[in-house]
């Protein structure tokens, strides 16, 4: 049972298609079928089958795709025993919500490239319910997201941090200078806000409700920087993460608003899945990001 060929099952599983998975190994389709067979004789029962046109695991392929992931894993690991760093060869998939990218992770990414030049470094953006599917399909190796604390079994948490959400707006905006600030009052001014699906607006909702106050956007954008763009009008609010507005509000672009009610807390994460091996690479930007933001 060669490697080779458990990375192409788990490719094929991973991706649900031997074409699309020979295209990513660079390999013909023959090639996948080929070492497929030959893996199926070696265990003795199929480990796919065609549903219409979608390629799905049998109930052995579920089963033995545990064990394929493990054993690549226990590989790559014994291929970076005694290795200096510098000599590592691999990549790392990482994905991050577009606030953390620009203010935490552009960072890190000199040092993790300084200490592994031969590493090829993927970033894939997304919100956090994407990323989560992405990596639960083994298609990420970790995954930096904002969200509540991480509940699911399967994932395992190694860094998490406490982070502030707050109100801002320009700081020639109406309330910009009121030392305190009616629920009532601040949702009388449009807000702009972030994805219906991601945290924020979530909790924002919650607050309205829970305020007994309506909850009016001019304008939906996926993207902080935009946003922060568009506070510029003087006229509209926005509820964001504090760590993502750190250049705005040192600048004095932006000013974070006194509203009357709770502060409204939630955590930064790192994620990977439990089966999955920590590599140098991935111990490393670990390491690096909690030196950088230690957790609070």
């Amino acid at each position: 049972m060669d490697t080779q060929s458990l990375k192409t099952f788990v490719t094929v599983a991973r991706l649900g298609s031997f074409t699309r998975a020979a295209d990513e190994l660079h390999y013909a389709q023959s090639t996948v079928t080929v070492q497929i067979q030959h893996l199926e004789k070696e265990l003795g029962f199929p480990l796919f089958e065609r549903v219409g046109r979608k390629t799905q695991l049998t109930g052995g392929g579920k089963e033995f795709l545990r064990y394929a992931e493990q054993l690549l894993s226990l590989a790559e690991r014994a291929r970076t025993v005694g290795k200096d760093h510098t000599h590592m060869k691999g990549s790392i998939s990482i994905g991050v919500l577009e606030s953390l990218l620009f203010a935490k992770m552009l960072p890190i990414l000199p040092s993790l490239r300084l200490q592994f030049p031969n590493l090829e470094v993927n970033l894939k953006m997304g919100q956090t319910a994407e990323l989560r599917s992405l990596l639960r399909k083994n298609q990420l190796d970790v995954i930096y997201v904002s969200s509540s604390l991480n509940t699911d079994p399967s994932l395992l948490c190694p860094y998490k941090r406490k982070e502030e959400l707050v109100f801002v707006a320009d700081t020639s905006h109406p309330l910009a200078k009121k030392e305190r600030i009616a629920p009532s009052e601040l949702f009388s001014f449009p807000f702009i806000v972030t994805e219906p699906s991601g945290y924020c607006y979530g909790r924002l909702s919650e607050i309205a409700s829970e305020q007994e106050c309506t909850l009016t956007h001019s304008v939906e954008l996926d993207s902080i920087i935009a946003i922060c763009a568009l506070l510029r009008d003087r006229q509209s609010v926005a509820f964001l993460p504090k760590y993502a507005l750190d250049r705005e509000l040192r600048d004095g672009n932006l000013t974070v608003l006194q509203v009357d009610c709770p502060p409204q807390t939630y955590y930064s994460q790192l994620l990977c899945t439990k089966h999955k091996w920590i590599s140098p690479f991935i111990e490393h930007l670990i390491s690096q990001i909690r030196l950088s933001y230690p957790a609070s």
